[in-house]
């Protein structure tokens, strides 16, 4: 459109209509024309409506922020003679203004614009309509928020920063395109905001030019020049009903195109599309119908998450761009910075943090790309910051990493891009193993070529501090090794080799000295060098030079050379040299051996005695032949031995089987004797022929006795022993025979009756000779056989004097050698007796052994064997004889001996043990807790001591519970001499364990005991040593010295239900009992030792604690545990605490109900006594159903169970007594002292003093009196406060008499002061209604009604312990009577003959009519303690009297009592 403009100068402006000016245009009047300095500027008027104009002033028409249409440029030339200025879109103009200082080159103003109604929103800014109104109601536009811009003017919205625009046209407008088949591609494809399409004709307006010759007016331009078929009324084609299409994920997206407004100041037409949500991955921009399209704007932003398009500020009109490192935030409105090491990358649109390559770095707060990293440091990808190379090191050039320096280089310090050579700090210097600085070689070492470290001077070289280089060592000097600083010399007997790197042995024959250079040859023939000699020397002992002399052959075997012996000599015979060479001496050859020459050789070797042959002594040359009846049935053999059981001697290499009718003896077969036989080969004894048969000697069966009188019928025709067990068959004889025993043979003893006897005398003791008896005694009533018993009176068997010799021959001095012959001869003869040996034998070695013991010298290990092994033979001979005295003299000088040996034997802390006995020495302990530690042993088997392990202190071996355990209080060292039996412990009072299984046994002892224990007539009965016998001896004791011994015993007597019996009336319970040897009265007792061992622990041991030493052992004995006649007295006690139950319940269940007694202080006394009475009487009442003492009961002895049930009954016994006391005292309050005994609370009182008091003791008697005792790491419980067989406390302890009887005692002497001062009372009362003897009589039934409440009945209890039998059962009768029955007669005077009670009762039934009620009440008639002038209310709370006047002292009522 054309508006017509005024040009004026400053001075003369017009007044016009406002206008929108878009573009002004000069033409110039000739191509000539100067237009140098001139201005075009735009007036508005001041009441006017514009929008940047200052009102009344000129605003120049130049855009001040340029035109991005434009390129930034608002003056643009468009010919030779014409210049175009863009005007600011945002300003408005009454009058156009165009300043020049010369009018004359001016020809045409072309003015551009139109008529503003509206005006349009400035770019940055936004309204509803995208204008505001210049006239009428001003509609104002909003700066564009923080976070979002509008380039254009005349918007309706802000778009957010992160959208551009995007390049779609040529942006001058110079270009037009049919819409319909125009497409944009989005290269790439990104997210669409909005889309703007101009549709625009240049040529639609008008313009006025002034000139010094007038106005001129013109049409320039015509719609003939835009596209053929788009011209229409307004010159061109507008857009209507159009879309704009956008292609995203190859599906078409239309969108309507609206007309922002109708015309700018810029163009007529614009069109703009902002899509309801954004776009994303749109490819393309096209047109669903044809128009004009001048111009088409898009903006989009990349696909990425990521824009550095952001606005800080209000009113922007384009995006900022953040630095090279940032990108905005997520509303847009600041820049946030990549990451540490990271950098910010634009790929065609595509924001995002980038990682730093390796060698490049960028810091945290750096707003940039990544940065080279400075020369000498590297740094990874994706670094904030780079690092210097270390010592040692180089950058490689691409700042990325750090490489070894090169050989023989270094890199002193940090950061270096070079490394310098060690060759420049001199010859010695080399690079160390880092490469961080250049080093000197050490001595015997020179720099390697590329003087990267220290090669070593060879082996013959050396170098020093003053040469640089590897030197060779000088004659006569080597190194052997390499890096030597220094040459060594040569050692004597060698020299240096050619290479000078080692010395070399000068050849055989040859020596050296220091002094010398080289080897010199040996002079003297009989000496010898070996290669490396310094010197010639001549063989040793055992050998000789060899051949070349360069050293010694040793002598072979079967020869020796002494000292001064030219050559090897062969051995003597019988000697030999082990199979060893060069031997200076020979030896003997061992027992079983004999020597022959060596095959091949000149030398004797040993060899093993042929079979039937043997050598007894060492250095025999030729083994003899064993001579019947002994055999050596194997090669290498010291001994001869006699044929196994059942065979016999045939040669003296070979044994037969003894055939039926022959048995083994003494190494032959020999037949039986007369009336024996054996029917089977290989037997070792013959046996007797039966009743009323007999036989001839080596018979394998017997012929039947001739019957009747087989004396008369058999006599001429068979052997005198055949008819002789005949006739003994049919009656009790002994047929005549020889004895074989230990004390020698005894010919011929004759066929006699029983009854009779034959006397011999001893046939090896000394003048006068003891006597051997025979006796023919009856030995089966029931099958009226005989057998003749051998009774000896002697002491010395056949053996006896080959013992004596050892003691009493001269001997010299009894050195440690001369010790070891005589250990080993008593071996020798005391093991070939073995179970021959008898008592003198015992004698014998007794003495032998002591002068063993009394020599000055200790006693080898060897010695001490010997000794044990001859002792332990003799042992388990037959030690009988009927001189008690003489045996007991001697088996303690064996015992005493045994000892002394103990304590002289050099072997310490170790066991020297056999089959029947073992020693052992302790040697003194003196750490910190020894005494504490003792010793323990491991016994399988309790008859063989070889089996013994010592296991220590502690607690035993790993596997086995120790059976024997030792522990002092002394810290002293100790001899302990272990024996299986008593054998040297006789005893008249002791017997023989029976043998056989546990049970057999347990019967066979109880049938013993009903025989011949002495149950009856008072005797002591029997023990049984029954454990392995300890003979400790500790030397001297220190005061309260005890010494604790744990000992299982052989025979375990099991658990109640195995060794408690009733015999007859009474309960007989077989026991352990630890017991010592007094060896003055030669008997066991148990004084001085205290026996502890759980009985609830049937295969547990014994704990022996003794204050003494000496010998020990636990006996095994049968007690009577229950003095009296039990049955009955059980019996009778079970009946009358059934009475006394029921009587308590009885009084319990009728006083309760009578609410006016119940109430009084007497009566709740008396329930509460009752109740603890019954109590107290149902748990002893029913423990004989609870508990058996076969522990076949529910509650089992000594477990859990029954330790309460003890507890629970000794505390309610207690409480019973208690309640006894507070009966009397309250007699003695109301009958007695009767003023002042109010008693507040009473009730809880009394109740915590009965139940209160008592609880201590249970407790302190169990936790007291059941303690663990350790010996050596084995425990066993000390159960000192229940007893054995029942749950109650253990009589005759000191627990019971402490803890039970003490108080007992105490409560009856409490009471019967009460019952004292009360039958004061009784006795002083009176009824002058009653006659003296009915009054006598109820003064006798108060005495005793108060002496049973009381419990005075106990002291009967107290008087049990009377020694005397007969009156002792008594009293236990009298015990059980009346305190059993004390329920029955606290029902009697509770109940039955208290009228109060009665009463009631009969009024409760309606069978007495109800007395009428008066203060002083009758139903204290009968109430022993009761306020009989107390009523109502102050009855029930005092039962007192509180002054004389109450007390009714002379009422006759008392005399009820």
């Amino acid at each position: 459109m054309t508006m017509p403009a005024t040009v004026i100068n400053e001075d003369n402006a017009a007044t016009s209509t406002v206008h929108g000016i878009f573009k002004v245009v000069l033409y110039g009047s000739s191509e000539s024309s100067d237009m140098a300095g001139w201005t075009v500027t735009l007036k508005l008027n001041a009441d006017a409506y514009g929008s940047d104009n200052v009102r009344d002033s000129n605003t120049p028409c130049k855009s001040v922020d340029g035109d991005p249409f434009t390129d930034d440029e608002s003056v643009v030339s468009t010919g030779t003679n014409s210049f175009t200025f863009t005007c600011d879109g945002h300003l408005a103009a009454t009058s156009v203004v165009v300043a020049t200082t010369s009018y004359k080159d001016l020809a045409e103003i072309v003015v551009a614009g139109h008529v503003w109604s509206k005006y349009p929103c400035p770019a940055g800014k936004s309204s509803p309509t995208g204008t505001f109104s210049l006239v009428g109601v001003s509609e104002s536009c909003q700066e564009c928020a923080k976070g979002s811009y509008q380039d254009l003017a005349g918007q309706k919205f802000c778009r957010p920063s992160k959208y551009v625009l995007q390049t779609a046209t040529d942006k001058e407008f110079s270009t037009y395109s049919d819409a319909s088949s125009f497409s944009y591609t989005m290269a790439p494809s990104g997210t669409i905001h909005d889309v703007v399409v101009y549709n625009i004709n240049f040529d639609d307006y008008s313009s006025t030019a002034t000139s010094s010759s007038g106005t001129e007016s013109a049409a320039t331009g015509s719609c003939a020049s835009t596209l053929a078929g788009y011209q229409d009324a307004n010159c061109v084609k507008k857009i209507e009903n159009a879309q704009v299409k956008l292609t995203a994920d190859s599906v078409e997206n239309p969108y309507n195109i609206e007309g922002t407004n109708d015309g700018t100041s810029r163009r007529d037409q614009t069109y703009t599309v902002k899509l309801s949500s954004e776009l994303a991955g749109v490819t393309s921009v096209a047109f669903s119908q044809s128009f004009i399209l001048a111009e088409l704007l898009v903006y989009s932003a990349p696909t990425s998450t990521l824009t550095d398009k952001y606005n800080d500020e209000k009113g922007a009109t384009a995006p900022k761009t953040c630095g090279a490192s940032g990108f905005a935030n997520a509303q847009f409105t600041a820049c946030e910075m990549c990451p540490v090491g990271q950098e910010k990358k634009d790929e065609d649109g595509n924001i995002h943090c980038s990682n730093c390559e390796a060698g490049k770095y960028r810091a945290a707060d750096f707003d940039g790309g990544c940065r080279d990293c400075e020369a000498g440091s590297i740094s990874e990808a994706t670094s904030g910051s780079c690092n210097k190379c270390e010592i040692g090191k180089k950058e490689n050039g691409q700042r990325t990493d750090c490489t070894e320096c090169e050989a023989g280089k270094v890199a002193k310090t940090e950061g270096s891009t070079e490394c310098t050579a060690c060759s420049a700090e001199g010859p010695l210097y080399y690079a160390n193993s880092g490469n961080t600085a250049c080093e000197t070689c050490d001595e015997g070492k020179v720099p390697n070529v590329d003087q990267s470290g220290c090669k070593e001077c060879p082996a013959g070289q050396y170098r020093d501090s003053e040469v640089t280089d590897c030197t060779d060592c000088p004659s006569p000097k080597y190194s052997t090794s390499a890096a030597s600083p220094t040459c060594s010399v040569c050692e004597e007997g060698k020299k240096p080799n050619d290479d000078r790197t080692d010395c070399v042995e000068c050849p055989v024959g040859h020596y050296r000295t220091t002094a010398e250079t080289v080897c010199t040859q040996c002079k003297d023939d009989r000496e010898y060098a070996a290669a490396g000699s310094p010197s010639c020397t001549q063989c040793q002992v055992g050998h000789v030079p060899n051949s070349d002399k360069s050293g010694c052959d040793p002598c072979p075997v079967g020869m020796y050379r002494g000292a001064d012996d030219m050559k090897c000599l062969v051995c003597p015979a019988g000697e030999n040299t082990e199979g060893k060479t060069g031997q200076e001496q020979c030896v003997k050859c061992p027992q079983g051996k004999e020597t022959k020459t060596i095959n091949g050789e000149e030398g004797l070797e040993c060899v093993d005695c042929a079979v039937g042959f043997f050598s007894a002594v060492e250095g025999t040359a030729t083994c003899v032949e064993c001579v019947s009846p002994k055999v050596a049935l194997t090669t290498g053999q010291s001994e001869c031995v006699l044929c196994e059981p059942g065979m016999g001697w045939t040669s003296s290499s070979t044994c037969e089987t003894c055939p039926a009718g022959k048995r083994s003896k003494d190494g032959l077969c020999v037949d039986c004797t007369f009336n024996e036989i054996t029917k089977l080969e290989k037997q070792t004894e013959c046996t007797r022929c039966e009743k009323h048969y007999h036989s001839i000697e080596g018979q394998s069966s017997c012929l039947k006795c001739d019957d009747p009188e087989p004396e008369k019928t058999m006599k001429d025709s068979t052997n005198e022993l055949q008819w002789q067990k005949c006739v003994a068959d049919l009656g009790p004889a002994c047929e005549k025979q020889t004895v074989d025993g230990v004390y020698g043979t005894f010919v011929d003893i004759p066929f006699m009756r029983a009854g009779n006897e034959e006397v011999r005398e001893c046939q090896f003791d000394p003048d006068p000779k003891p006597m051997a008896t025979f006796k023919c005694e009856i030995v089966d009533e029931k099958t009226d056989s005989a057998k003749l018993v051998a009774h000896y009176d002697c002491i010395k068997t056949p053996n006896t004097g080959e013992i004596e010799k050892l003691a009493t021959e001269p001997q010299g001095e009894i050195t440690p050698e001369k010790t070891e012959e005589i250990a080993n001869s008593l071996k020798d003869l005391t093991s070939t007796a073995g179970a021959s040996s008898g008592i003198g034998d015992v004698e014998a070695a007794a003495d032998v052994i002591g002068v063993i013991a009394d020599a000055p010298n200790d006693v080898s290990e060897a010695a001490t064997e010997n000794l044990v092994s001859a002792v332990n033979s003799l042992a388990g001979g037959n030690l009988e004889t009927e001189d008690m005295a003489k045996k007991e003299e001697i088996s303690k000088k064996m015992v005493n001996n045994l000892k002394k040996i103990a304590q002289k034997t050099a072997v310490t802390n170790k066991l020297v043990k056999s089959a029947n006995i073992a020693i052992m020495k302790v040697k003194p302990d003196t750490s910190e807790g020894a005494e504490n530690k003792g010793y323990s042993f491991v016994l399988p088997d309790p008859k063989d001591l070889n089996k013994l392990d010592q296991s220590g202190g502690g607690g035993g071996s790993e596997t086995q519970q120790p059976s024997i355990a030792i522990q002092s209080s002394s810290a002293a060292g100790m001899s302990v001499v272990l024996l299986t039996g008593d054998a040297f412990f006789p005893s008249e009072k002791t017997g023989k364990l029976p043998a056989g299984e546990p049970d057999s046994v347990t019967t066979e002892l109880f049938a013993d005991l009903e025989d011949d224990l002495g149950l009856d007539n008072g005797t002591e009965t029997v023990k049984y040593v029954n454990s392995v016998v300890l003979e400790i001896d500790i030397g001297e004791q220190e005061p309260g010295f005890v010494l604790n011994l744990y000992i299982k015993p052989n025979f375990q007597v099991g658990d109640t239900s195995k060794n408690l019996k009733r015999i007859d009336d009474k309960r007989v319970q077989i026991r352990y009992q630890c017991a010592w040897y007094n060896d003055e009265k030669f008997e066991w007792v148990a004084d001085g030792c205290d026996t502890i061992y759980d009985s609830n622990q049937p295969t547990g041991g014994v704990v022996c604690s003794c204050t003494h030493n000496t010998s020990f052992a636990v006996l095994m004995a049968a007690e009577e545990i229950d003095p009296g006649y039990i049955e009955v007295q059980s019996m009778l006690s079970r009946i009358l605490l059934a009475g006394s139950i029921v009587g308590l319940i009885a009084t319990i269940g009728l006083i309760l109900p009578a609410s006016a007694i119940v109430t009084t202080r007497s009566a709740k006394v008396n329930i509460c006594f009752s109740i603890a009475l019954l109590i107290a009487s149902l748990l002893f009442f029913i423990q004989d159903f609870l508990i058996k003492d076969d522990n076949s009961g529910i509650i089992k002895l000594k477990s859990t169970g029954c330790i309460v049930y003890t507890m629970l009954q000794h505390y309610m016994w207690l409480v019973v007594f208690m309640w006894t006391i507070i009966e009397g005292f309250l007699m003695y309050l109301s009958l007695v002292q009767v003023f002042g005994s109010h008693i507040s609370h009473y009730m809880i009182k009394f109740n915590a003093l009965a139940y209160g008091v008592p609880i201590v003791f249970p407790l302190a008697g169990y936790f007291a009196f059941t303690r663990k005792v350790t010996v050596a790491g084995v425990e066993v419980v000390d159960h000192q406060y229940m007893a054995e067989t029942m749950c109650f406390l253990k009589p005759g302890t000191i627990n019971f008499y402490a803890l039970f009887f003490g108080p007992l005692v105490l409560s009856i002497m409490v009471n019967l002061v009460f019952f004292f001062l009360v039958l004061k009372v009784i006795r002083s009362s009176k009824n002058s209604n009653l006659s003296d003897k009915e009054q006598l009589l109820r003064q006798l039934k108060a005495a005793v009604g108060v002496m049973v409440l009381l419990g005075t009945g106990w002291v009967i209890g107290v008087f049990m312990n009377v020694p005397a039998p007969g009156m002792q059962v008594s009293l236990q009768y009298v015990f059980i009577i009346v305190n059993a029955s004390q329920g029955m007669f606290v029902f009697l005077f509770y109940v039955v003959l208290n009228d109060a009670v009665k009463n009631f009762w009969l009024e409760k039934f309606g069978l007495k009519t109800a007395a009428p009620k008066s203060g002083t009440g009758a139903s204290t008639a009968t109430n022993v303690y009761a306020n009989a002038s107390a009523s109502g209310a102050n009855k029930d709370a005092e039962h007192t009297y509180s002054s004389a006047a109450e007390f009714p002292a002379k009422r006759d009522d008392n005399a009820n009592l």
